[in-house]
């Protein structure tokens, strides 16, 4: 990589009248702090040119051009620190900030050689395939190289090695690209005897006619006692197979959370599209309020213009993954060794997932209920827990719901491309997805099957992010797997339809009597 950097640094007090000074310390700076940690047979940073800014005579506006063996940001960096000692040192003169005005940078990417696809051009060249944030004012290339140009940059930008993620940023979406648009790295690794399905209708619709279930908005839906009873003795059936045999601690975990919490875990970017957000009021007083209560009183309508007005900018949102406040509570704590594994599960309210336009009926919905399982430990515990998972799993669907299922190992895109986990955890660390086939897609081979169930390993992703050890100071993994009922609900239904006569026999027993079906006239 090539990096090209216009900037200054600004100082105190007027330079102008101490050129002869600041042209020697940036000779010495060149023989000494910015050859540090170079080769010597390498170039790092050069100052190829300077000046003192005739508007601004405090300014020392520079010119730096350089490699990745020192990079002219951090070149930047190290002269503010020498020249601030040095300055301070001869001429009693302090220095205030420095300040990248252009950065331009040459780069290919690592696993590209020679000409880039054409596809890739194209979007480059359209202005598709960009970073889109405030100092990235281009990205281009020439048919082999990679430009990316950055302007204004301060002092904090710099420092927070802001440059560094826009070009991992940059090199992600080139990554992705190159995957062929994949969400994830897929692997079968184990699949159920085939079972002739009951029907081949879909529940949704059938349910939406019988009035067991009612469409209450985008993705949301009133349950009445029917569903209502499928989803309580699958629950059942979970505290019954899974959480008391294997020894799992209710918690109650929180249902709004700080996007803060989900910048840790990874969320914030990752799942940003996909949050429902939530907006405090900006005042409780009523009279803040009164001119809104007057608007709906008076028309019968939501004036959502004013509301927006009313309502603070979103700094929290409803619970998309239940584990995430579990993982803060257990911040810069250090666990008893004796004390491990810890295991919880939480099923004290629902989530919410936007999914846009993939919302379809119950197997894919916004608002749903779902058991989360998860477990800190020692990488030997976890690997024990999740065989004891996949067994109770395999219990369930092959000797209770009588399903067709498979279990496939998958890597989200990023996770493949990035080196999500390193070393032992490369081959340990991932997501095992359940998969079902619902008969009215279409056949087993040639129509896509819903993931209903996960379990993952997640090595130390989250414990490193919230700093918690052992007491010894070892690293912990955690673990986690998501149940969702609804989508329990529709595989089961899917296969073996909405007649309870034709119901496996041990979910029957369970179930018991078939609910009285509300009636409308």
């Amino acid at each position: 990589m090539d990096f090209k950097l216009r900037g200054y640094i600004e100082f105190s007090e007027p330079v102008d009248k101490l050129r002869e000074s600041l042209s020697k310390l940036l000779q010495e700076a060149s023989s000494s702090v910015l050859r540090r940690g170079v080769p010597k047979e390498q170039v790092g940073t050069l100052v190829k040119g300077w000046e003192v800014d005739e508007g601004n005579r405090s300014r020392l506006l520079l010119e730096l051009e350089g490699t990745t063996y020192l990079r002219p940001h951090d070149a930047l960096l190290r002269l503010k620190n020498y020249l601030a000692r040095e300055m301070g040192k001869r001429h009693k003169i302090g220095l205030r900030t420095v300040h990248i005005n252009e950065y331009t940078i040459a780069l290919k990417p690592e696993n590209l050689s020679g000409r880039l696809p054409e596809g890739l051009l194209e979007s480059l060249n359209s202005g598709k395939l960009t970073v889109r944030v405030p100092w990235v004012e281009r990205v281009w290339t020439d048919g082999e190289t990679l430009f990316l140009s950055l302007k204004n940059l301060n002092l904090r930008a710099i420092e927070n090695r802001y440059v560094e993620r826009i070009m991992k940023r940059l090199k992600e979406k080139i990554d992705r690209f190159l995957y062929g648009g994949k969400a994830e790295h897929w692997e079968l690794i184990w699949r159920s005897e085939e079972r002739e399905p009951v029907w081949r209708k879909d529940p949704t619709k059938e349910m939406e006619k019988l009035g067991w279930i009612k469409r209450f908005d985008v993705g949301v839906w009133w349950h009445g006692p029917v569903t209502t009873k499928i989803l309580r003795t699958l629950q059942s059936i979970v505290q019954t197979e899974i959480i008391k045999p294997l020894g799992f601690q209710e918690v109650i975990l929180p249902k709004t959370v700080p996007l803060d919490v989900w910048l840790k875990t990874g969320h914030v970017p990752g799942s940003s599209n996909s949050f429902y957000y939530v907006c405090r009021p900006l005042s409780w007083d009523p009279e803040f309020w009164e001119d809104f209560s007057d608007h709906v009183k008076v028309t019968g309508e939501i004036p959502y213009k004013m509301l927006k007005e009313k309502v603070s900018p979103p700094t929290s949102g409803i619970c998309f993954a239940q584990c995430p406040p579990l993982y803060w509570f257990f911040h810069k704590k250090l666990l008893p060794d004796e004390d491990l594994p810890l295991k919880f599960y939480d099923n004290s309210g629902v989530s919410y997932r936007w999914e846009g336009g993939g919302l379809h009926g119950l197997e894919r919905d916004s608002e749903f209920h779902r058991i989360e399982i998860v477990w800190i430990g020692t990488k030997e515990q976890n690997m024990e827990i999740q065989k004891q998972l996949l067994e109770r799993y395999r219990y369930i669907f092959n000797e209770v719901l009588e399903i067709e299922w498979r279990m496939a190992r998958v890597t989200p895109w990023y996770m493949q491309q990035a080196d999500q986990f390193q070393g032992e955890e490369t081959e340990l660390a991932g997501t095992i997805d359940f998969e079902a086939w619902l008969p009215w897609r279409g056949g087993r081979e040639e129509s896509e099957w819903l993931e209903f169930q996960n379990l993952t390993i997640a090595g130390t992703k989250f414990s490193d992010a919230w700093k918690f050890r052992t007491r010894k100071g070892e690293k912990v993994w955690t673990g986690c797997s998501g149940i969702g009922l609804e989508r329990w609900m529709v595989v089961l239904l899917s296969q073996k339809g909405i007649d309870p006569s034709k119901w496996p026999e041990k979910f029957r027993e369970r179930f018991g009597e078939m609910p009285k079906p509300i009636r409308t006239i």
